[in-house]
């Protein structure tokens, strides 16, 4: 069996993914201790998928040390999942291994390629709830790309409140409990594109979440009062030093 191929089987890994979405999910350039962004590009945008590209350069080696992150938001886990798989489909080696150790716990879903001479994880490629993920060595040398992947897991999978970078730039949105009706769902943001200007973060404690035209819909197993939560990140406030 190609694990790669088999959607089925990376469903049935699938549990914290299915309660985590992000809306508009940016990264701001500060996450990463001894790195800046030198550009962010949206390649593509439309209802169905937002592509965007960070381009990452070390301050230690600027001119020999870059990484390249491709992050697709799609409308729920298993469209995210079903990008990652054509992601996979278009690398140069179709048959990536999982990853083993620390690596295994990247993402939902995760493939590791290693530079053939120093065995180390030079491309990382993974989904988290419905965004796919890929993190790529592309400076003049092959350098270890766990850290920023693991760090990009973090944005996506963890409240603000755990997250350094975010706790000073997050603010908690209404509402704070809901009540579902089982398989129905229940509709947790009506119109996503309020907050086209921020990045929303929602975490539900069951069930999953999947965005439907402008909505985002929450299905719990089980009805009842729910407790969730739904963050807004504000890009941080560029400061200009005054003139004298």
């Amino acid at each position: 069996m190609n694990s790669q191929d088999d959607l089925k089987a990376w469903a049935g890994e699938t549990t914290l993914g299915r309660r985590i979405f992000n809306y508009n999910f940016r990264m701001f350039g500060q996450e990463v201790k001894g790195w800046v962004v030198l550009k962010a590009v949206t390649m593509h945008e439309d209802r169905a998928l937002t592509e965007k590209t960070y381009l990452w350069q070390s301050k230690e080696a600027p001119d020999r040390q870059m990484i390249r992150v491709n992050v697709a938001e799609l409308a729920d886990w298993r469209a995210a999942q079903k990008h990652l798989q054509e992601m996979l489909g278009q690398c140069m080696r179709p048959d990536l291994p999982r990853g083993t150790g620390k690596l295994a716990e990247l993402g939902d879903i995760e493939f590791v390629a290693r530079a053939p001479l120093s065995d180390i994880p030079a491309a990382i490629h993974f989904a988290r709830g419905n965004i796919a993920v890929s993190v790529n060595s592309v400076g003049q040398v092959a350098i270890d790309v766990s850290d920023i992947a693991g760090t990009v897991d973090q944005l996506l999978s963890e409240s603000p409140a755990r997250v350094p970078s975010l706790r000073a730039l997050a603010k908690t949105e209404a509402p704070k409990t809901i009540q579902v009706r089982g398989k129905e769902g229940a509709s947790l943001v009506k119109d996503l594109k309020k907050f086209r200007d921020l990045w929303l973060k929602v975490i539900v404690p069951d069930g999953e979440l999947r965005r439907k035209g402008d909505a985002l819909v929450y299905v719990s197993p089980e009805a009842g009062k729910k407790a969730v939560q739904i963050f807004s990140i504000r890009p941080r406030a560029r400061t200009t030093s005054a003139r004298k």
